[in-house]
């Protein structure tokens, strides 16, 4: 007791004092609060013989006054309330000492939680409710009294608070108020006193519960004061007609309930919500039918939020086998359906949530939410959105959705009841399970034959590809195309669906297959998958859904004026996905077969894309065109020569290839004269090119000389050409157009970044081939050449460097020695080019 008295004692005097921080570390130094807590632990809970509850108690109340020294205040609750609650009933005790006690818990808890709150008041709250609640749920009718009582003054600390606070913080914003006093535990307060007031025969307990519900009502009307917007006519009145309510207040728990309905939040609705259930399980002490009422209630026009719906499913799920009163059954069946019907989507996720698999418990919560009709079709949509999520495979939480969200769908299908809901949909959930099948990746042959030859059971473990396997065939029986299922099981179409390298075969088979067996059932499927690739970002589906689209287009035979397909085209010829790009410009192909010249614009505008792989399709498509309709080129000649041009330098080996190709073609065509000018300009870059170690590349820059010679009429270069004789070539090239000095230089330059060795090789040769003709012509030049090749003398390749030192070594000997030493000149010149 002395050591009770002693805190008391040193608070008082150093608040006087103003040593504050010292009493803190003094406190936590020597573990105060944890001593109390031990001594209150220990005393007798059978009786109240001494004053050291009380004391106890008081001296919590006196470190409160002490910022910092309650830092873990709940353990500390739940010690108090222990010692304090499970004494016997009051006749039982010595009745003013039991009454002082009771007042100093009371004056503590006001203490914390509104005069030196160390948090927030509506924080505060929430900790003392938090450890009161409980309480309230015992058997002992004494221990509820007792919760009870202390919440009823607490309450009214609340509403009083509330009531003064808007006189004293004119200082303060509405929104900081509001924060301060906010109670997250609401929802479980309203509920747990609806319960209590159930207790009838307690009339104490009875009392207590509804005057701390009309203190709670206060604070509700307060809050919504701030979360609306009064100005509103209607809703000026109608706070008012609930003010006046909370003056005139009744006993009808019922009426009490609808009137703080209105104006409860969504998740302290599901906190009352899941009050109620504990309230109906055969071990509760609350009354069955009451909890009952109060879930029924509530869930009338409920509107919840996905999060409170996935709150909801997983206590009825836990809680379900716990319940037998019928009436309490009857109302979770009703209010399943009402849920389900006001949330599908949130319905649908939290049934997956709760069992992956589809055990047989959580499908008896499915059919309780699918017997309510308007919230089948929309639940099948969210199964479906979930097929169209993630491809298979994925070890997130979203992929383990995606398998039971097959696992549901193949379940749902067993009942006929759910036929006509799901063939609705048929359409896309058949797409989208295609495409998750040719999307799997990789399967060991093993796992292959597993799926489509090992019999199928629900109830035993099942791989995801299965399931979905599974799913599919079961959907097709649903839609009545059992002739499809028996050919896709006949051609083992399944396992072909499922290689990295059958999936397109077999999307090409499954299309025939359709168009043979349901090609009018195949109509709705194409056009969803039309209006996929129009209208949608598909992502990872891209690929996949342009394959089956394609497919289907041309096994069912396209028409010239088909738009549609037209569009999609055009618009997947420009995709981030190579895949697309590449049957996007099939399926054009396929569209303007036998005209093919009407695609030459977009050809020409394919062929400026920065990607490789698009100029690549477009030289294609230009081969084509030119091949089979050379006059329709004679147009472009001139600009599509130009843009050939800047292909030859090229990153990718295979766009260099095939524009040297097409250039050599251009080269021939009728109109070629008009392309004097390009000829000139490509000599360079092809001779340069032809020393390339890429063969391909190599001899068609070589033909594409050779063609550009005769077109040019320079025989002797085009004889050169046929020989390869790559120096004499150079020296044919520096002597017919020597004047073209300066553009050979800056060609030249370009080559000498070049990835090919060999390429860097021959631009360093030229450069000083180039050198040695300018030297007396122009100094300027000159110095651009030496320039340039100093610039190389880091390159990566030690020949290359060596080379590069040698001719800057020779240029500037031969600058050096006179025009009248001609013999020295060529000794030079013979010993760099050997």
């Amino acid at each position: 007791m002395k050591f009770l008295c002693s805190i008391r004692t040193i608070c008082g005097s150093a608040a006087e004092r103003n040593t504050v921080q010292e009493l803190r570390i003094f406190c936590r130094r020597n573990e105060l609060v944890e001593n109390i807590m031990v001594l209150l632990a220990e005393e007798p809970r059978r009786e109240l013989s001494s004053e050291l509850r009380l004391q106890a108690v008081a001296a919590i109340t006196s470190l409160s006054k002490v910022e910092g020294a309650l830092e873990e205040k709940i353990p500390l609750f739940v010690v108090c309330f222990r010692s304090i609650f499970l004494l016997p009933s009051e006749q039982d005790l010595d009745t003013n000492l039991y009454s002082k006690t009771l007042r100093a818990l009371d004056e503590m808890l006001h203490s914390l939680v509104f005069i030196h709150p160390s948090t927030s008041i509506g924080e505060e709250l929430k900790d003392v409710f938090q450890v009161l609640l409980p309480f309230t749920s015992l058997q002992s009718s004494t221990v509820r009294q007792r919760a009870v009582g202390r919440i009823w003054k607490l309450t009214h600390s609340l509403a009083h608070y509330c009531q003064e606070k808007p006189r004293h913080s004119s200082e303060q914003s509405p929104s900081a108020s509001y924060d301060e006093l906010r109670l997250p535990v609401l929802g479980q307060l309203v509920g747990c006193l609806i319960l209590c007031c159930a207790f009838v025969q307690e009339h104490k307990t009875c009392r207590c519960a509804l005057s701390a519900l009309r203190h709670l009502y206060r604070f509700v009307l307060w809050r919504s004061r701030w979360e609306g917007q009064l100005d509103e006519q209607g809703k000026l009145e109608q706070w008012e007609a609930d003010h006046e309510f909370s003056l005139t207040w009744t006993t009808n728990t019922t009426v009490i309930l609808l009137r703080f309905e209105k104006h409860l939040h969504s998740s302290e609705k599901t906190d009352l919500i899941l009050l109620a259930l504990q309230g109906m399980r055969d071990c509760s002490n609350y009354n069955t039918q009451v909890a009952s009422t109060l879930m029924a209630i509530l869930t009338v026009d409920f509107n919840p939020m996905p999060n409170d719906v996935q709150r909801i499913v997983t206590a009825i799920h836990r809680s379900r086998k716990l319940i037998t009163e019928e009436q309490a059954l009857r109302t979770i069946r009703s209010s399943f359906a009402s849920l389900a019907a006001a949330n599908p989507r949130a319905m649908t996720l939290s049934l997956l949530r709760c069992s992956p698999t589809c055990d047989k418990d959580i499908w008896e919560l499915w059919e309780l939410a699918l017997s309510s009709v308007d919230a089948v079709p929309k639940m099948v949509q969210a199964l479906l959105h979930q097929l169209e999520t993630v491809p298979l495979g994925q070890k997130t939480e979203v992929g383990v959705l995606h398998t039971a969200a097959a696992t549901a769908l193949h379940k749902l299908l067993q009942y006929l009841d759910y036929g006509p809901q799901v063939r609705l949909v048929f359409p896309e959930l058949f797409v989208a399970l295609i495409i998750q099948l040719v999307s799997a990746g990789p399967l060991a042959p093993l796992e292959i034959t597993a799926i489509t030859e090992d019999p199928f059971r629900p109830s035993a473990p099942t791989s995801a590809i299965r399931m979905v396997v599974e799913t599919a065939h079961s959907l097709l029986l649903c839609a009545e195309m059992d002739n499809l299922a028996f050919s896709m099981d006949t051609h083992n179409l399944w396992a072909r669906l499922q290689g990295a390298a059958t999936w397109q075969n077999g999307l090409h088979s499954l299309a025939k297959v359709m168009l043979k067996n349901c090609r009018d059932q195949c109509r709705p499927i194409f056009r969803h998958l039309q209006n996929l690739l129009q209208y949608h970002q598909l992502q990872w589906r891209e690929v996949p859904a342009m394959a089956f689209y394609l497919e289907l287009w041309s096994c069912q035979g396209h028409h010239e004026d088909d738009t549609c397909p037209q569009k999609i085209f055009r618009k997947y010829i420009r995709s981030k996905q190579p895949k697309s790009r590449e049957l996007a410009l099939r399926g054009l192909r396929n569209l303007y077969a036998g005209r093919m010249q009407l695609l030459l614009p977009d050809a020409l505008l394919w062929l400026q894309d920065m990607r490789a792989d698009i100029k690549l399709q477009a030289i294609h498509l230009l081969q084509d065109i030119a091949a089979q309709h050379p006059a329709s080129i004679r147009g472009v000649l001139s600009q599509l020569a130009v843009q050939l041009l800047s292909c030859f330098n090229e990153d990718n080996a295979e766009v260099r290839w095939r524009s040297m190709e097409l250039f050599a073609l251009l080269l021939e065509a009728p109109g070629r004269k008009r392309l004097l000018l390009q000829a000139e300009r490509s000599l360079l870059p092809l001779f340069i090119h032809m020393n390339e170690d890429i063969p391909n590349v190599a001899q068609a820059a070589q033909k594409a000389l050779i063609h550009a010679a005769k077109l040019l009429g320079w025989q002797q270069l085009q004889r050169l050409a046929c020989a390869a004789e790559v120096w004499m070539i150079a020296d044919c090239l520096l002597q017919k157009r020597g004047r073209d000095a300066e553009q050979y230089l800056k060609d030249t330059v370009l080559h000498l970044h070049s990835p090919q060795v060999p390429v860097r090789d021959t631009a360093v040769r030229f450069l000083g081939l180039l050198g040695r003709k300018l030297r007396n012509e122009n100094r300027e030049k000159m110095s651009d050449i030496r320039k340039a090749l100093e610039g190389a003398k880091e390159d990566s390749e030690p020949a290359v460097r060596c080379l590069v030192l040698q001719t800057l070594l020779i240029l500037s000997v031969l600058e050096d020695v006179p025009p009248t030493r001609p013999r020295l000149r060529r000794w030079f010149w013979r010993t760099w080019r050997e």
